[in-house]
């Protein structure tokens, strides 16, 4: 400290005294002005409740009332005040009763001033002083703390790369980019036209992290067609009657879809064709999973009528390091920005010469650009989304907390839990099979009597082709959706939850006319057919006479009575604000948002009460129309279900009241054995008996795949 002072004070007279002196004077004099400082507050604050007292006096003296003045009050006349008026009072003389004590004023504020200064000025003094003190000994240390600095980054950096090793090990990353052609009234609508699913034959060796080392990814790629592996490219037919061809992006025109069109290599399929194709494909892929990548894969999904698991999905048009900002909002890029400013490769441009074919040595059957040297090439496109995500694909995991890691900082990908069975009330749900001939399916016998009389059978006919569709009005439009894909994608290996069987049953007595405008018979068996895309597809037509209520309960439930009745006895019951906490996203109890199928447990949602009017809105929103009939599951078996569910219980947090009504009870994923979609509330009561089974309605089921 005397080493100190001697710098501060070079050749005075003062580095004669020992360094103590100063501090002990140095807070002396910070004692003493901050004792002036207090002293002088009180005294305001006495001052302010004087003021506070003649206030309350003056407001009182307003409402009094003289006796000269009683007679123009009550309205009988008016007496003159001869008297002359009293000068008006400011604020200073109403307080002080009297002329304002300018100098005693200007007193206070000049030693308040002076006090508040000098605080301000010794604690400035003191501070610096030690901070002085301190910087000899932290200068010595500073060299040292930045090398550390430096190690622990790097270090964190290489945790981050070594997290990749071995990721990519059961996962196919794949390319998805569509074409779409416009239908309906001046071509809105838009309808799927071509299909490219493209990949590379082996991972890039060096994948950057950040924008350091972009310069030799540019310089390493030269072509989006350098180890690019074409594993589907087809034109397809659209369902509807194409009203605009949208040439300029989609490079497709009348002529593409004739028979004299032999110069281009590139198959022409239905579009149910394609459906199937691109389903298969991206269920499973050499056993392993598939990531699909793509620039706007909203729309390219819309187009297939698909669905792919969220986990499973890397979209280039939102991730954020690929977005422009704008003030506080992220809008979206176009791919061939993207492409020019992270590969260096301009894409999307029109060409005068004919491209060459891809080598055979590549795998490829089409090429990169478009025939007709027009528009937009799904290859092309499908490419560059590919390369941009292996571009930033450490920074990309990294970001979501390695989702599909086996181990290490991330959550496994697979479901932990038994496969489930999963059944579709056909009867009551806004369903429909289409493609099946009826009247020949019942003119013939099943082929094994025996077997038809057994419940848990296996198929009775032979295969046969159907679809099971939906239809929805939105906006004055009506929109189709065949399931047959979903349920393909549901019963893939690597699908989420694990699905073993698909069953759709129908009542007999639907059926019951048709029948007797065939053969003249009123009753026909129980009749079982698969569907020929898979075995494990199933359609049921119940006996005539059993309805599909009493077949699900017999066979989900009939065997599980001993245990239905001891579960119910020991139902644990929980308050609606735990429920919301085990079904909300929370970072603190899940590793990854991304996790799919993670939840320990599931809520069930009985009605015990009436409600007010705005509860009977919301009940008649979840099927709870009368109290104890009929159940709500809320679950996590997908991520889209597991949101949903949350703001259901966020909906129902947010009415008051609503606990008085509405009982909450917890239930284990591990018990969880049948999966049953029905909008019947009866048998839904009485499904719910047991533990092994959960009950979706048909709008949960829409936001679950």
């Amino acid at each position: 400290s005397d080493a100190a002072a001697a710098t501060m004070n070079n050749g005075t007279i003062i580095d004669a005294l020992p360094t103590d002196s100063y501090l002990l004077v140095g807070l002396a004099l910070f004692f003493i002005s901050t004792m002036l400082a207090v002293i002088y507050k009180r005294r305001n604050n006495a001052a302010a409740v004087e003021d506070e007292k003649k206030k309350e006096q003056l407001a009182k003296a307003s409402f009094r009332v003289r006796k000269s003045n009683l007679m123009s009050i009550a309205g009988r006349g008016v007496r003159r005040n001869k008297k002359k008026k009293q000068p008006r009072l400011n604020r200073d003389q109403l307080i002080t009763g009297g002329e304002s004590d300018k100098a005693a004023s200007w007193y206070e504020w000049l030693m308040s001033s002076f006090a508040h200064m000098m605080a301000r000025l010794l604690s400035i003094i003191t501070f610096g002083y030690l901070q002085l003190l301190d910087d000899a000994s932290t200068s010595s240390n500073t060299t040292q703390s930045s090398t550390q600095q430096n190690e622990r980054n790097s270090s964190r950096r290489n945790k981050k790369r070594a997290n990749l090793e071995g990721y990519y090990d059961n996962i196919a990353v794949v390319g998805l980019d569509c074409e779409m052609v416009g239908g309906g009234r001046n071509g809105m609508k838009s309808l799927l036209a071509r299909c490219s699913v493209v990949t590379l034959d082996h991972i890039p060796a060096q994948p950057i992290y950040n924008n350091n080392s972009q310069s030799e990814s540019r310089q390493s790629l030269t072509s989006l067609s350098q180890n690019l592996v074409v594993l589907y490219d087809k034109y397809v037919i659209p369902k509807e009657k194409i009203t605009d061809y949208r040439t300029e992006w989609s490079g497709i025109t009348k002529s593409t879809y004739s028979n004299n069109n032999n110069n281009s290599s590139i198959p022409i399929v239905s579009f149910q064709q394609c459906q199937n194709e691109i389903t298969q494909l991206f269920a499973s892929i050499s056993n392993k999973k598939v990531m699909v990548v793509g620039h706007a894969l909203e729309n390219d999904f819309e187009a297939l009528e698909i669905t792919h698991p969220i986990s499973l999905v890397r979209d280039t048009a939102f991730f954020v390091p690929y977005m422009r900002q704008v003030r506080t909002k992220l809008y979206s890029r176009k791919l061939s920005v993207l492409s020019s400013e992270e590969l260096g490769i301009d894409i999307q441009q029109q060409s005068e010469h004919p491209p060459p074919l891809e080598d055979e040595g590549s795998g490829g059957v089409s090429m990169i650009q478009n025939d007709s040297m027009v528009g937009h090439s799904s290859v092309e496109d499908a490419a560059a989304a590919l390369r941009l995500y292996w571009n930033r694909c450490i920074e990309w995991e990294h970001s979501l907390g390695y989702p599909l890691s086996s181990g290490g900082g991330g959550v496994a990908a697979t479901s932990e839990w038994d496969p489930l069975s999963m059944y579709l009330d056909g009867c009551n749900l806004p369903v429909a099979m289409r493609g099946v001939d009826f009247k020949e399916l019942f003119a013939n016998p099943p082929q094994d009597r025996d077997d038809a009389s057994n419940e848990n059978s296996s198929t009775t006919d032979q295969p046969r082709s159907f679809s099971i569709t939906s239809r929805k009005r939105d906006k004055g439009n009506v929109h189709t959706t065949d399931w047959m894909p979903v349920f393909l994608s549901a019963l893939s290996p690597n699908a989420t939850p694990k699905l073993d069987k698909v069953s759709i049953l129908w009542d007999g007595a639907k059926y019951r006319d048709i029948l007797k405008s065939s053969n003249g018979k009123q009753k026909h068996q129980r009749r079982v057919f698969s569907s020929e895309m898979s075995d494990s597809i199933v359609a049921e037509i119940t006996k005539d006479g059993d309805t599909v209520d009493d077949v699900l309960f017999d066979r989900l439930c009939g065997s599980d009575e001993a245990a239905t009745a001891g579960s119910r006895c020991h139902q644990q019951i929980i308050p609606l604000s735990k429920a919301v906490n085990i079904l909300s996203f929370d970072t603190a109890n899940q590793t990854s948002a991304l996790a799919e199928d993670s939840l320990s447990h599931y809520v069930v949602i009985r009605r015990k009460g009436g409600g007010s009017k705005t509860h009977r809105r919301l009940f008649d929103k979840l099927h709870l129309r009368r109290p104890d009939e009929g159940a709500v599951c809320l679950s996590g078996l997908t991520n889209k279900l597991q949101r949903h569910s949350w703001k259901l219980a966020r909906e129902l947090q947010r009415e008051k009241g609503i606990e008085k009504v509405i009982e909450c009870e917890l239930r284990r994923r591990q018990d969880l054995k049948h999966l049953v979609v029905t909008d019947d509330v009866y048998l839904t009561e009485r499904l719910m008996r047991s533990h092994a089974v959960v009950v979706v309605s048909f709008m949960q089921f829409s936001n679950m795949f």
